[in-house]
Parts: structure tokens; sequence; C-alpha cells
């Protein structure tokens, strides 16, 4: 066994200490942009998007929920054509409820914060929070008000604080943010 002096010990342990401090203020000292640049730079080699869908097994274990698809992607510019960035981006956010096969839609404005990204819904349609997930993906929070998306001919609105479309968790995806853009390139809304 080997022995070794306070003095000794002293310096291991300081060493020790500094090496997992180092290790914890890297990890802290992430930025807004390093966060922007994490989920919406390139994701997918195309437009970023992100979503979930339901099937009918879980829409009927939770029958609070009535969103059974819901995605976010990336618009190319803001609306006033200027590039995306971590302190202003727009995405498009849409979800189809479990009753209908129509996509309501709007766009939101966002900022990314070190931790989220926070965004609020054109025409007052309330705020909603992106937080890193699991598995690269995102998860979408509703504000305490909620939030309301117009369709063709009627407005959807979600709770922020009762029912069970107030979280979801979203993955990187294409093939709901491909079907909504189709419904409203398609002359559908």
């Amino acid at each position: 066994m080997q022995c070794f002096s306070a003095d000794a010990m002293s310096t291991r342990l300081a060493v020790l200490l500094g090496a997992l401090s180092l290790s914890v203020t890297s990890d802290a000292i992430a930025t807004s942009s390093d966060l922007y640049d994490r989920y919406f730079s390139n994701v997918l080699a195309g437009p970023p998007c992100f979503a979930r869908t339901y099937d009918d097994a879980h829409l009927k274990a939770h029958p609070a929920q009535r969103v059974r698809s819901i995605e976010i992607d990336l618009s190319k510019t803001n609306s006033d054509g200027s590039p995306n960035s971590s302190d202003r981006f727009e995405l498009g956010f849409a979800l189809m409820l479990a009753t209908t096969s129509e996509w309501y839609g709007q766009s939101a404005s966002c900022k990314a914060s070190d931790t989220a990204f926070e965004c609020f819904l054109e025409a007052d349609g309330g705020l909603f929070r992106l937080a890193p997930a699991a598995d690269g993906g995102l998860r979408l929070e509703t504000g305490e008000t909620g939030i309301t998306i117009e369709g063709t001919s009627d407005t959807i609105e979600l709770s922020g604080t009762e029912g069970g479309d107030r979280v979801f968790d979203l993955l990187p995806s294409k093939g709901e943010c491909d079907a909504a853009r189709a419904f409203f390139e398609g002359g559908n809304e």
C-alpha cells in the first residue's frame, strides 16, 4: 500500500476537483447560439422539422387529448426577409385534431435562451416553450393561457392548464411536416 503525505493528498484532491469543476463549467456555458445551432442548423439535411403523431391506441388511452398530429418547422427567413438567428427566428406551427384530417397552422416567432426557445404564435395565438428532450427531440409546452390556432372554417383552442394538449414530445421528422406543407400549399387552408 502506498502512503501519501498530506501535501500530496491535498494536491491530488485539488487537481481532481479542478478537473470536475472544468467539466461542469464547460457544460454550463452553452449559449443561446449553441442551442439554436444544435436544433435548427441543417437538421435532417433539410428544413428542420420536429413532429409527433399519436396512434388510435394512444388517443383512446388519453381521452382528454384532442391533438392527433403536431409539427413545427423552421421557416427559411423571418417575415421581414432577415435571416434566422438565435435572437429571432420563425417557425411554422401546425396541428391536426383526432376528429378531422384538416391541419390548423400559423407562424410563430421565437428566440433562444441558453436552455430553451420561447415562442409566440402570430395573431395573439399564445405562447409556447420548446426545451431539449430525449433522443434529440424538443418538448413543446403551451403557456398558461394556452394557444389558439386558426383553420379554414374555425379556430382551435388548447388550454394551458387542463386537458391532454399541453405538453408534446417532438422528434426530428419529415413526414408530418411534408403532410402539413402539402395541405397548406395545396390550397386547403
